[in-house]
C-alpha cells in the first residue's frame, strides 16, 4: 500500500515558517484578500530595518579610528546588511516559492510504500527539532542583548545597538531603546525563519533522494523472458528515473531562489564569527555582554553549519544513487533495460550540489574553510588591538 498527498502533504513541512513570513508580509499570497495589510506589514518591517542600517553606517564613520568600538559596530552592521540582502533576494524571488510549493504536489513525490513515509517524516522532524533549537538560541541571545544596558556596570543608559542618533538619547532613552529592540527582534525572527525554511526544503530533497535509493534497490530485474514481467520492470525503473529528475529540478529551484542570499551569509559569517570571538576576549567574562556574545557566537555557528550540513547531505545522498544499483540484481535484467540503466548511471555520476552564489558548494568542507578564514582574521584583529 502506498501513501499520497492526502496522507501526508509535503507542503506542511514548512507551514510554520510560511505563516511567520506571511505575517511579516514577505511570503507571496495566492489570493488578493488582505493584500493592503500584507503590503503595509512588509513596508513597516523594512522601514525599521533600513532606518537602523543608516544609523549604523554613520556610526562606522564616526568610530573609524577606534578598533574596539569599530569592531562592535561592524559586528551588528554585517549581520544587518546580510539580513537585508537575504530579505531583498527573498522578495525578488518570492514567486518562485509558489512554484516550489506546486512542485511538492506532483504525484511523483508520493505513491511509495508507507515504510518510506516513516523515513520521510523522521528526517523532516529531525530538521524541525534543529529549527526549534536554533530559534531558542536566538530568543536567548535577544533576551541577553536587551538586558545588557540594565545589568552590566558601565552600560547604564546605553543603547543595545551601536548607531548614530540625531538627538539627546538620555532625554528619549526608553522610546529609542524600544525602537532598537523592535528592530532587532524583526531582524532575528525574519532572518531565522528564512534560514529554517531553506533547511526544510533541502531536507525534503535529501529525504526524496533516500526514498529513491530504496526504490532502486528493491526493483527485481529478473524477468525470466516473460514480456509482462519485463514491462513491469521497465515501468518501475522509468518511475525512478522520473522521480530522480523531479527531485533534481526541485533542488535547482531551491538553489535559484536562495543561492545569492546564502553566499552573502557565508561571506559575512567569516567577519561576524571573527569579530564576535575578538569581542569575547576584550569583554569581562562575568558580564551580561559576554553572555550575549557567547550566545550570539553559537547562533552564527549554528546558522552556517546547518546550511553546510544539509547541503552536504543532499550531495552525499544523490552521489550514492548509482551505488543503489549494485544492491539489486541488475545483472539479471534484459539487454534493453541494461541500456537504460547505463544511461541513468551516467546521469547520476555527478552528485547534485547546492551552491552559494553559484560557485561555493554547501558542504562540511566549506564550513571548515569558513572557520579557518575566521580564525585568520581574528588573529590579525587581535594583533592590531594589542598594538593600539
Amino acid at each position: 500500500m502506498s501513501f499520497s498527498i492526502k496522507d501526508y502533504d509535503l507542503r506542511n513541512t514548512f507551514s510554520i515558517e510560511k505563516s511567520l513570513l506571511l505575517f511579516a508580509g514577505f511570503y507571496p499570497r495566492r489570493d488578493t484578500k488582505n493584500s493592503s495589510l500584507h503590503t503595509f506589514s512588509a513596508l513597516m518591517h523594512l522601514c525599521f530595518a533600513y532606518t537602523q542600517l543608516l544609523s549604523m553606517i554613520i556610526q562606522l564613520i564616526i568610530d573609524k579610528n577606534d578598533v574596539s568600538k569599530l569592531s562592535e559596530t561592524l559586528l551588528f552592521f554585517m549581520t544587518h546588511v546580510t539580513f537585508l540582502y537575504k530579505l531583498t533576494n527573498f522578495i525578488y524571488h518570492r514567486n518562485n516559492l509558489l512554484d516550489i510549493e506546486d512542485s511538492l504536489t506532483l504525484p511523483i513525490f508520493y505513491g511509495f510504500p508507507f515504510d518510506r513515509l516513516g523515513q520521510l517524516k523522521s528526517e523532516i522532524e529531525s530538521c524541525k527539532t534543529i529549527g526549534k533549537i536554533f530559534r531558542i538560541t536566538c530568543v536567548v541571545a535577544l533576551a541577553l542583548y536587551g538586558l545588557v544596558p540594565y545589568l552590566d556596570k558601565g552600560k547604564s543608559m546605553t543603547l543595545p545597538l551601536p548607531g548614530w542618533i540625531p538627538y539627546n538619547v538620555r532625554k528619549c532613552y526608553y522610546p529609542t531603546y524600544m525602537f532598537q529592540m523592535i528592530s532587532v527582534c524583526i531582524t532575528a525572527y525574519v532572518n531565522s525563519t528564512i534560514d529554517i525554511l531553506t533547511w526544510m526544503l533541502i531536507t525534503v530533497a535529501s529525504a526524496e533522494f533516500e526514498i529513491l535509493k530504496g526504490n532502486l534497490e528493491k526493483i527485481d530485474y529478473r524477468s525470466n523472458g516473460v514480456k509482462e514481467h519485463s514491462k513491469i520492470i521497465e515501468n518501475n525503473f522509468n518511475k525512478c528515473v522520473k522521480h530522480h529528475k523531479a527531485v533534481v529540478n526541485f533542488v535547482y529551484k531551491i538553489e535559484y531562489t536562495f543561492s545569492d542570499g546564502i553566499f552573502l551569509q557565508f561571506f559575512s559569517s567569516v567577519i561576524v564569527i571573527c569579530v564576535t570571538g575578538f569581542l569575547m576576549i576584550i569583554v569581562p567574562i562575568p558580564s551580561m555582554q559576554f553572555g550575549f556574545l557567547a550566545m550570539y557566537f553559537l547562533c552564527m555557528m549554528c546558522q552556517v553549519a546547518m546550511y553546510c550540513w544539509y547541503g552536504h547531505i543532499v550531495m552525499t545522498t544523490s552521489d550514492n544513487i548509482g551505488h543503489s544499483f549494485y544492491m539489486s540484481n541488475w545483472y539479471e535484467s534484459d539487454i534493453t533495460i541494461r541500456k537504460n540503466l547505463s544511461i541513468f548511471l551516467e546521469k547520476t555520476k555527478k552528485p547534485v550540489t547546492l551552491t552559494a552564489g553559484k560557485f561555493i558548494t554547501l558542504s562540511l568542507t566549506t564550513f571548515t574553510r569558513i572557520l579557518r578564514s575566521s580564525y585568520s582574521y581574528f588573529a590579525v584583529l587581535q594583533h592590531l588591538y594589542d598594538n593600539s
